[in-house]
């Protein structure tokens, strides 16, 4: 199952919002099996680039993952990478 980008990052937008808005959705509430496999998501142990987990507005320190399953590595990389506001 193939998901784009752009239907990702919405679904992230409205459950952000929702929560925001004292929804019933919570990002904590997220279980692991409800994520993106890492082979779904093309996770690799290695960065992209500049782009990198620890940069990426999904990554929560030290090694999980809003969106995709399992532990994952700060200098890991998927393709759903969006970088935070002033990443470097």
């Amino acid at each position: 199952m193939a998901i784009s980008r752009r239907v990702l990052l919405a679904g992230a937008g409205a459950a952000v919002g929702l929560t925001a808005a004292g929804g019933p959705i919570a990002a904590q509430e997220v279980k692991e099996a409800d994520k993106i496999k890492k082979t779904d998501a093309k996770y690799q142990d290695q960065p992209k680039g500049p782009q990198r987990c620890e940069i990426c507005l999904q990554f929560e320190p030290p090694s999980h993952c809003k969106i995709v399953q399992g532990p994952v590595i700060a200098h890991g990389w998927c393709q759903f990478f969006a970088a935070k506001e002033n990443a470097h």
